[in-house]
């Protein structure tokens, strides 16, 4: 907590200034992958999948990996398992209130059906390991994950 207004308003302007650095990054990276679509002939949905997908959970995954390593893994799961049920929600459902637009048909046939799948599964290994997570069941997801690109590469590569 910022002790006086000097350093509250230095937070402030740090906090601005984070999110302008953010914006300006995600120009780059969308005219990036736009280019990438262009010259590939690949689906936007499916670079968006590996490069923005991957891009967009790693602050999840350093906050998850940082509160293992201080002891708050309450923090690091529900870290996870929350930006999965508002990413997808909010992202969708914020797009759409702004501007009505089409879903790609690999998103409807494959994604979406894989991630409802994908998280049975986790709900399953979580129940029967009594809520534990251990390297086995982090290899099984990786694996899942592995299987899910390979699939959406070879079927749904295209939009």
């Amino acid at each position: 907590m910022p002790e006086n207004g000097l350093q509250a308003a230095r937070d402030g302007l740090i906090a601005v200034g984070a999110w302008v650095v953010t914006v300006l990054c995600a120009q780059v990276v969308l005219s990036i992958t736009e280019r990438v679509v262009a010259t590939t002939g690949l689906g936007g949905s499916f670079i968006g999948v590996i490069t923005l997908g991957v891009a967009s959970a790693l602050p999840e995954l350093t906050t998850a990996i940082s509160g293992v390593g201080n002891k708050e893994h309450g923090i690091s799961l529900g870290t996870l398992v929350g930006s999965n049920i508002t990413n997808p929600l909010v992202a969708i459902g914020g797009g759409a209130l702004v501007s009505t637009y089409y879903l790609p048909g690999p998103l409807v046939l494959w994604d979406l059906p894989w991630e409802t799948i994908t998280g049975a599964v986790l709900w399953v290994i979580l129940w029967f390991s009594k809520g534990k997570l251990g390297r086995l069941g982090a290899f099984y997801l990786m694996g899942l994950y592995v299987v899910y690109i390979v699939f959406r590469a070879v079927f749904f590569s295209i939009d």
